[in-house]
């Protein structure tokens, strides 16, 4: 399988056509839930609530910014 990757850092799922259709991946578009297989093991994804999505936000801003003292303190 050959795929492009972009970095990401919230949880969005990019499913290329092998995925959708070649593959028996089930999309729930009342539960906004996919279910895959994959090497033999069911995976079931959901979407986050807006106050998940909202902490994991506020996290990595933390995060960026822990990042950004420390490499000013570097210089």
């Amino acid at each position: 399988m050959i795929c492009d990757v972009a970095p990401m850092e919230v949880g969005h799922l990019l499913l290329g056509r092998p995925c959708k259709y070649d593959r028996k991946n089930i999309y729930n578009g009342i539960t906004n839930e996919i279910t895959l297989t994959h090497l033999g093991t069911k995976f079931l994804l959901h979407s986050q609530t807006p106050s998940q999505v909202a902490k994991e936000q506020i996290e990595i801003k933390l995060k960026w910014d822990k990042e950004k003292n420390r490499k000013r303190k570097e210089e």
